[in-house]
C-alpha cells in the first residue's frame, strides 16, 4: 500500500497512527524485497519461490546462525511482517464493519470481567482493560474456546491485543495466573487448536513461551518439509484435534477410536507443541526440545509424571517412524527392542498418534496410505508384545493365512491351491502385508500358479493420488530387481516402496508402490498395456538398459543432500542391512540394483522411503562375500558413486 494511501486511512480513524507508522515501515520492508528479488531474477518477479530464496538472502547480506541457512532467517523475517500486516488487516475489517453496522461496538452483554459479548462478537467493556489488568489477554482466549458461539473478536479488543505486546513482558510470561490460565486452555474439551492458533496469530503464544517465539515464521528449508515451524506444529495439533470428533473417523478411524478413548490428551496437546521446538539451535533437536519441555513442566508445576510422560514423547517423536519406514516390523526382535523403549501401552498409543499427526502436517506430499499401513502393523506388533502375548511367528501366519482364506470364499480345491503356494514363504510376506493385501494377491495370482510365464497386476492405491500398486509373479533370476525397476522407471514411474519376497520353489512375489506425474490424460489405458509388456520382458533374456540418468530438480540443486551409504549385519549376523540416503532422482534404484548385479548381491527385500526429494532407502542383502571387509568397502564404494547426480 503506498504511503498516501496508509496516511489517508489513518486519517479515516479506522486505525491509530501509531499502527500506520508501523503498515508504513512493513511494506517498505516488502517493497525493499520486492525490488532487490527483480533485480535478481533480471525479470518482473513478484514469487518469492524456493529457488531464489537462497540467492536472495545473500545478495540483501544476511547472515545465517547456528543450524539455520541464511535463507531461513530472511524468511522468518518476512513472515513476521506479512503476520503484522495480517493482524493490522484484521482491526481494519472488523473496524469496517462496525462502523456500518446499526450498533455501537462498545456496547453489549457482560460476560466476563471486562469483556461484553454482542452476538457472536467479543469485545472489552473499555479500551484499556488489558492494559490495566494484563491477565485479560489469556483470558480472552479461555473465553472463546468456551463459548465457540462467539468466535469473533471486536476491533477494540484486535488493537487491544495488538498493543498488548509491551504489557506481556518476562514478568507476564512467569505469572502463575497465566500459566494456569494457558494450562485451562490446552485442557479444554474443543477449540483448543483454534485458541493456540489465534494466540499465535496475535504473538501471544511466543510471549507466553519464548522458546516457542523462536520458531515462529521459521523455515525448513529441505526438501520435504512445506510449512514453518510454528505452521506444521500447529497444524500437528488440529490433526491430533480432529481425532476427537467422531466425524472424522473414516480418515483414520484406529485413530479416531484410540484418541476419543484417551484420559489427558492435553498431554499430548502440549507434546506437540514442543516436539520441534528445538529447531534452529544446532544438534539434535528431540533431546534440545526434551529439556526444554522439561524445563517448561518445572515452571508451570506440572506434575512429575505427567512431565516424564510429555519428555519421552518429544524426545522419542521421531523413533516410531524411523523403526516403521527403516526397519523390519517383520521381525520380533525389533518389535521387542522397540516395545521396550515405548514401556507402556498408553505411551505407545500417544506415540502412535503424535507420530501420524507429526508426519501428516509435514507437507502434503509425505503422508500416504503405505505410510499409513507400516505404522498401523507397528503399533498392533508392538501392543500384543505390551500385553504380553508376545510374537509367535507360526501363530500370526496361521491367523492371517486362516483371516484371508475367510475372505475370498475360495472352492476347497482353491484353497488347497493357494495354501501350497503360500507354503513357500516365510513369516516376512504376512507379516509385511495385510489380511486385505494378502487377499487380493491371493485373488489375482491363483489363475497363474501353473504357468512359467510372469504375470504383473496392478491396482490403483487408496489414498494416494496417481498412485498404483503393482504386484508381480515370476521366477527369481540374476538382475531381477534391476529390470523390473528399470522398465518401470522407463515407463516415467517413480517407485515410492518396494516389498520382495522370494519363495522356496525359486518363485518371487513383488509388490511395488507406484506413482506417475498425472499428466498424461490416457495413462489408465496404457498402464493396462504396459504390464502386459513388463511380463513379456522379466521372461526375455534380453541385455540389462542402462539405467535412466533424471535431472535434478532445481531446488535439489540449491540443498544438495550428501550421498550416505551405510552397511552393517543384521542382528543374527546372516544378512547385511544396507541404508542409503540421497536426492531422489529418476533412475537411481536402476541405478542401485546395477551395483547389487555387478557384485553379485542377493536382494532380500527393500523399503524404498521418499520424502520429498529425500530418498532414505534400506536394503537387506546377503552374499556370502559380504564376510570379507575388504569386498564391503569396494561395495559400499560402488554404492555411493552410483548415489552421485
Amino acid at each position: 500500500m503506498p504511503t498516501s494511501a496508509v496516511t489517508c486511512v489513518s486519517a479515516t480513524g479506522l486505525i491509530t497512527r501509531r499502527e500506520c507508522e508501523l503498515l508504513e515501515s512493513v511494506t517498505k520492508s516488502l517493497y525493499r524485497l520486492r525490488i532487490h528479488m527483480h533485480l535478481l531474477t533480471n525479470r518482473h518477479e513478484d514469487r518469492l519461490i524456493f529457488e531464489i530464496q537462497e540467492p536472495l538472502a545473500k545478495a540483501l547480506g544476511i547472515v545465517g546462525t547456528v543450524g539455520r541457512r541464511p535463507s531461513e532467517v530472511m524468511m522468518q523475517h518476512f513472515y513476521v511482517n506479512a503476520k503484522t500486516i495480517g493482524q493490522l488487516n484484521s482491526i481494519i475489517l472488523q473496524a469496517i464493519k462496525e462502523r456500518y453496522s446499526k450498533e455501537p461496538e462498545q456496547t453489549g452483554e457482560p460476560i466476563c470481567s471486562g469483556f461484553v459479548r454482542q452476538g457472536d462478537v467479543l469485545g472489552l467493556e473499555s479500551p484499556d482493560v488489558l492494559v490495566k489488568n494484563p491477565e485479560r489477554i489469556l483470558e480472552a482466549f479461555l473465553i472463546q474456546e468456551r463459548h465457540p458461539d462467539i468466535p469473533m473478536k471486536s476491533s477494540r479488543l484486535y488493537r487491544a491485543l495488538f498493543e498488548a505486546h509491551s504489557l506481556m513482558n518476562k514478568e507476564w510470561a512467569e505469572n502463575p495466573v497465566n500459566r494456569q490460565t494457558f494450562l485451562k486452555i490446552i485442557q479444554g474439551r474443543r477449540g483448543v487448536w483454534h485458541a493456540l492458533e489465534e494466540m499465535n496469530r496475535w504473538g501471544v503464544l511466543g510471549k507466553l513461551l519464548p522458546s516457542f517465539n523462536r520458531i515462529v515464521g521459521q523455515m525448513q528449508h529441505d526438501l520435504f518439509h512445506a510449512y514453518t515451524v510454528d505452521q506444521h506444529t500447529l497444524l500437528a495439533i488440529r490433526y491430533l484435534r480432529n481425532f476427537t470428533h467422531s466425524e472424522n473417523a473414516h480418515e483414520l478411524p484406529l485413530c479416531t477410536e484410540l484418541m476419543m478413548a484417551m484420559k489427558g490428551s492435553w498431554r499430548l496437546v502440549l507434546a506437540l507443541l514442543y516436539h520441534d521446538i528445538g529447531k534452529g539451535r544446532g544438534g539434535d533437536h528431540s533431546k534440545i526440545g526434551a529439556e526444554i519441555v522439561r524445563q517448561m513442566c518445572r515452571d508451570f508445576e506440572i506434575a512429575d509424571e505427567d512431565a516424564d510422560y510429555i519428555e519421552f514423547l518429544v524426545r522419542e517423536h521421531l523413533t516410531m517412524s524411523m523403526v516403521a519406514q527403516k526397519q523390519d516390523i517383520s521381525d520380533p526382535e525389533v518389535i521387542e527392542n522397540f516395545a521396550k523403549k515405548v514401556g507402556t501401552m498408553e505411551r505407545l498409543v500417544s506415540l502412535y498418534l503424535l507420530t501420524v499427526c507429526d508426519i501428516r502436517a509435514t507437507g502434503p506430499k509425505i503422508w500416504n496410505a503405505w505410510k499409513a499401513q507400516l505404522l498401523e502393523d507397528l503399533f498392533y506388533s508392538t501392543a500384543r508384545f505390551l500385553k504380553g502375548k508376545g510374537i509367535d511367528r507360526d501363530l500370526l501366519v496361521s491367523r492371517r493365512r486362516k483371516d484371508a482364506l475367510r475372505l475370498t470364499r475360495f472352492t476347497p480345491e482353491q484353497r488347497d491351491r493357494i495354501n501350497k503356494f503360500w507354503d513357500n514363504f516365510d513369516v516376512a510376506y504376512f507379516m509385511k502385508h495385510s489380511v486385505r493385501n494378502i487377499v487380493w494377491h491371493a485373488k489375482v495370482l491363483l489363475p497363474h500358479l501353473d504357468s512359467p510365464k510372469s504375470f504383473v497386476a496392478s491396482r490403483p492405491l487408496r489414498g494416494m493420488e496417481h498412485a498404483h500398486e503393482i504386484l508381480i509373479l515370476t521366477q527369481d533370476r540374476p538382475e531381477l530387481f534391476a529390470r523390473i525397476v528399470s522398465n518401470l522407471q522407463q515407463y516415467g514411474l517413480s517407485i515410492a516402496e518396494a516389498r520382495i519376497h522370494t519363495g522356496r520353489d525359486g518363485r518371487v512375489v513383488d509388490s511395488f508402490i507406484v506413482v506417475d506425474d498425472g499428466s498424461d490424460p490416457n495413462f489408465e489405458q496404457e498402464f493396462a498395456r504396459f504390464q502386459e509388456i513388463l511380463a513379456e520382458k522379466l521372461d526375455l533374456a534380453e541385455k540389462l538398459p542402462p539405467p535412466l540418468r533424471g535431472r535434478p530438480s532445481r531446488q535439489s540443486k540449491l540443498f544438495p543432500i550428501s550421498p550416505q551409504a551405510s552397511l552393517r549385519p543384521d542382528a543374527a549376523g546372516r544378512q547385511y542391512m544396507l541404508s542409503i540416503v540421497t536426492t531422489d532422482r529418476l533412475g537411481l534404484l536402476a541405478s542401485i540394483a546395477r551395483v547389487f548385479v555387478q557384485y553379485g548381491i542377493n536382494l532380500v527385500t527393500a523399503r524404498i522411503t521418499t520424502l520429498g526429494e529425500r530418498a532414505e532407502d534400506v536394503f537387506l542383502i546377503e552374499s556370502f562375500k559380504l564376510r570379507d571387509p575388504v569386498f564391503c568397502a569396494e561395495f559400499e564404494k560402488a554404492v555411493l558413486e552410483a548415489l552421485e547426480l
